[in-house]
């Protein structure tokens, strides 16, 4: 009966998300249409290339939309966007309507690598790129601009998107951006420059360099923020609840000091492996802590932890791993649940044989190659994330925290 009514919640889940992906997405192709339609009047008196620039600008919304629904089924997503329309959406639209103000600037001083980039971050690569595409191509034919304009804003754009797209969860800008802006002045300096045959003075490089700084102003500011609201949203929360003296964990421990204890050690050893293999350590740790805290509330059910959760408004992703842990009939996917599971199993272990012997000596990599096996030998790991380099790297480190296991004694 469980899995039947988890079928049906996701059922309908997916139905929701579904209808609010058609609605929003429907809304922005209208008003693309709208400010392209908007844009010519103001540039163009020619119906016939009012038309165009409609027509084109539909079609490549059309063609972003699509991306961005293939990327987000396919997992592709880098900075946690998905299900994020309406943010995607916004992002679009103001992209759409500078590319209406552009063409009033000279076209060596378009900043559209900003452009590129935040929509690339805000959806991914193939989408930021598909939708900058189409924002800059809106600007050219407003503009009456030369097809090297739309090339060298594309390929400084696309530039852009791969260099800010291997930004981890530590957002260190200052290499992605002193090479996509390196990129942006080289085709600048290739097709703006060099082909108007005149002899290089600095009143040549003016307009350029106030767009180097420009965009450079623009997305030390957007990206900071795209930071703070977006990929560190949840830092504080963590620390929060990651604290052994949160509230929640002060009860489990008058509750039970086996229980608190046997959290702490498992939060210890899957932040550090976590934090190893470049995993999200802080959403492995909150797991660690909280596996059992369903037994606030009698049994430590799914129901009893997913309530508890939202009284005190966890992070999405720690009740995500949690789930994935505490809920039998669902599947193990994430990376940080299976090594919350290991570390799980090993303090468990150890746990029980201190327990019948306070004095024994362990082999701890003994012990922690059977853990592994007999995990291994299940089918319980099959749809995981984790790759098996990953998994035989996260029992090296096992082995090394063997002057750890002592403290479980």
């Amino acid at each position: 009966m469980q899995g039947q009514g988890t079928g049906i919640t996701d059922v309908g889940k997916n139905s929701g998300q579904t209808k609010k992906r058609i609605g929003i997405f429907g809304l922005m192709f209208l008003l693309s249409g709208a400010a392209a339609f908007g844009g010519s009047i103001l540039s163009v008196k020619d119906a016939a290339v009012i038309l165009r620039n409609v027509v084109m600008t539909l079609a490549g919304t059309g063609i972003v939309i699509f991306a961005f629904t293939s990327e987000e089924l396919n997992g592709r997503f880098v900075y946690k966007n998905d299900g994020k329309y309406a943010r995607f959406a916004c992002m679009y639209l103001l992209g759409l309507a500078a590319s209406v103000l552009l063409p009033f600037l000279p076209v060596t001083g378009w900043p559209f690598l900003v452009i590129f980039v935040l929509l690339g971050v805000f959806s991914d690569g193939l989408t930021g790129l598909a939708a900058g595409s189409v924002c800059l191509l809106l600007s050219v034919n407003l503009a009456g601009a030369s097809s090297s304009v739309f090339w060298l804003y594309f390929v400084s754009g696309a530039a852009g998107i791969l260099v800010f797209s291997t930004l981890n969860e530590e957002f260190k800008v200052g290499l992605p951006m002193f090479l996509s802006l390196m990129i942006l002045m080289l085709c600048l300096t290739a097709n703006v420059i060099l082909p108007a045959r005149e002899q290089l003075s600095a009143a040549q490089f003016t307009i350029p360099g106030i767009n180097l700084i420009v965009c450079c102003i623009l997305l030390l500011v957007s990206l900071k923020l795209f930071s703070t609201a977006v990929i560190h949203r949840n830092r504080e929360k963590y620390m929060e609840i990651n604290d052994p003296e949160f509230p929640l964990l002060v009860q489990l421990k008058e509750l039970s000091l086996e229980e608190y204890y046997h959290a702490v050690h498992t939060a210890y050893l899957s932040d550090r492996i976590a934090r190893r293999l470049g995993f999200d350590d802080a959403a492995a740790k909150a797991c660690a802590y909280y596996q059992r805290i369903g037994k606030l509330k009698g049994e430590n059910t799914w129901e009893n932890v997913s309530a508890i959760c939202a009284e005190y408004h966890f992070p999405a992703k720690t009740k995500k791993i949690l789930k994935e842990f505490v809920d039998e009939s669902e599947r193990i996917v994430s990376k940080e649940t299976v090594v919350v599971l290991f570390a799980d199993c090993i303090v468990s272990s150890i746990v029980y044989l201190f327990r019948k012997d306070a004095k024994a000596e362990i082999d701890y990599a003994q012990l922690v190659d059977t853990v592994f096996e007999k995990k291994l030998e299940t089918d319980e790991l099959w749809r995981s994330e984790i790759s098996l380099a990953q998994v035989s790297e996260m029992k090296k480190i096992f082995v090394e925290e063997k002057l750890y296991y002592d403290f479980l004694r």
